[in-house]
């Protein structure tokens, strides 16, 4: 029983050329047919490699009210009705996307960079709902598809809708943000990330930067002036004609919002800072100077919308980490535990410093050592080499004292920096491989490119430690035992 749908029959045909064959109403959007559930919206994308419309099918023996195809779908009758038949499947998501965003009373935040974008948008999220009904992108749905159906999601009575822009060639930045019409845009940093579509870092900064040319009039730009590019953005700012607010972490920088007091844990980052003319005293329960400027953007943004800091300051003291994005676990090993920082979802080199920070701040036993997990970057172009090598000095401020390489660019930065390495080819033996040189105290990061695959060896290692763990508890654990168990297994 939906009291309120998302979409409707009727809606669709008076915005589009869609031809209905028969009445339906939705309650969600879908592009995946394994997602869909009863009373789910598909719609068929046409991709590189798979057509959604092999998948029409599926999706309706799921329970899909209706399908969105621009081709009659192999095994389903012309007539279906079930059918919503448009012209081409990607453009009718577009225009579904540019319809909800102008349906629903909200204000918008949109946030690009080259790295913290996802959690920034997460704690945003988190943030607003405490204020009112908040829409907002989930996983990394930051492209041409992911952006376009996060927009077509958004429920009628949404006030606040944030959203995650990414990119990996010119244009795209502009695309998104002509569709989102944000009312606060930010642009977390800029680095590497994708760097193989472009001539130079300063590209990617512009290309960033295009995210202000699409704010709504009167809209706001937030700019991070650390970051090494901030000029950049901030003439994109200017020249679209927007509100500025800039945002430091250095105190005398001159910034809008900076922070006044700072104080940095391991597990955690105190703060008093001024937010215009307020002063604002909050707890991140996130740790590392990249999470105190989250905040900052973050603080930045709330204001901006007119939306209560108060509640704004309360979500980031009990934010926990997306899975991936620096989860800290305390896995048990035999004999104590260890801890783990999954971090596997992404890399550039933006975040493995950030990431070896962190390491770095995590106390460890005497007998502990700080490991590193480190797999290949992707999509860094001709500098790649260099800028896994560069890596090498922050391992050593960082501490580490072992390095597992996953593919020959890490490999060569571990033997530069000068630390014990082992290279490995393959990660599906990468988790027994590491329960075998785990002991109590330690601290393991896991970082690496998301088609390396280390989030399957984050999750062997949690299951490892729920077995030590249960052996543990009974008495029944022996560590050379267990150790031949695995390797056997």
């Amino acid at each position: 029983m939906v009291e309120e749908p998302l979409w409707t029959s009727s809606e669709i045909s008076a915005i589009s050329d869609a031809v209905c064959l028969s009445p339906w109403f939705a309650d969600a959007v879908q592009t995946d047919s394994r997602e869909v559930l009863p009373g789910d919206l598909f719609i068929a994308l046409e991709g590189d490699n798979e057509d959604g419309h092999d998948y029409v099918s599926d999706a309706l023996d799921r329970g899909a009210a209706a399908a969105v195809v621009h081709t009659t779908p192999k095994g389903i009758a012309k007539d279906d009705g079930r059918l919503v038949k448009v012209t081409d499947t990607l453009t009718a998501l577009a225009v579904m996307a540019r319809y909800c965003r102008e349906r629903a009373p909200m204000k918008t935040i949109a946030v690009t960079g080259s790295a913290g974008k996802t959690s920034v948008v997460q704690a945003l999220r988190k943030a607003l709902e405490r204020t009112g009904q908040t829409h907002a992108s989930i996983k990394s749905f930051n492209n041409h598809v992911g952006v376009p159906l996060s927009l077509s999601r958004i429920p009628r009575s949404t006030r606040y809708g944030v959203f995650e822009l990414g990119m990996n060639r010119p244009g795209e930045i502009a695309n998104h943000t002509t569709l989102v019409k944000p009312d606060v845009a930010i642009v977390t940093t800029v680095g590497a990330a994708h760097a193989q579509s472009f001539d130079s870092i300063e590209a990617i900064a512009r290309e960033k930067a295009a995210i202000f040319g699409g704010l709504k009039k009167g809209g706001t730009a937030i700019v991070n002036i650390d970051c090494a590019y901030a000029d950049v953005l901030k003439s994109a700012a200017v020249e679209a004609g927007v509100n500025i607010v800039t945002v430091s972490l250095d105190a005398d920088a001159g910034a809008d919002i900076f922070p006044i007091t700072m104080r940095e844990r391991y597990d955690c980052t105190c703060m008093t800072a001024k937010v215009r003319d307020l002063t604002v005293t909050y707890k991140i329960s996130q740790p590392g100077p990249e999470w105190a400027l989250n905040s900052l953007l973050i603080l930045a943004a709330i204001d901006a919308v007119e939306a209560d800091l108060g509640h704004a300051v309360l979500a980031l003291a009990s934010l926990e980490a997306e899975p991936g994005r620096g989860q800290m676990h305390i896995v048990p090993v035999a004999n104590g535990n260890y801890t783990l920082i999954d971090d596997s979802y992404n890399a550039n080199p933006l975040s493995v410093e950030a990431s070896l920070k962190r390491v770095a701040k995590v106390p460890i036993a005497p007998r502990g050592r700080r490991i590193a997990v480190l797999a290949d970057m992707q999509e860094l172009g001709e500098g790649a080499v260099d800028m896994h090598l560069d890596l090498a000095a922050s391992i050593r401020r960082a501490g580490i004292d072992k390095i597992f390489a996953v593919g020959p660019m890490m490999e060569a930065m571990a033997e530069r920096a000068g630390v014990a390495f082992e290279a490995i080819n393959d990660v599906r033996g990468l988790s027994e491989r590491l329960s075998k040189n785990l002991r109590d105290g330690d601290v393991v990061v896991i970082k690496g490119a998301n088609s390396a695959g280390l989030g399957m060896t984050v999750n062997q290692l949690l299951r490892f430690g729920a077995e030590v763990g249960a052996l543990q508890s009974f008495g029944q654990i022996d560590a050379g035992v267990y150790t031949q168990r695995l390797v056997a297994e």
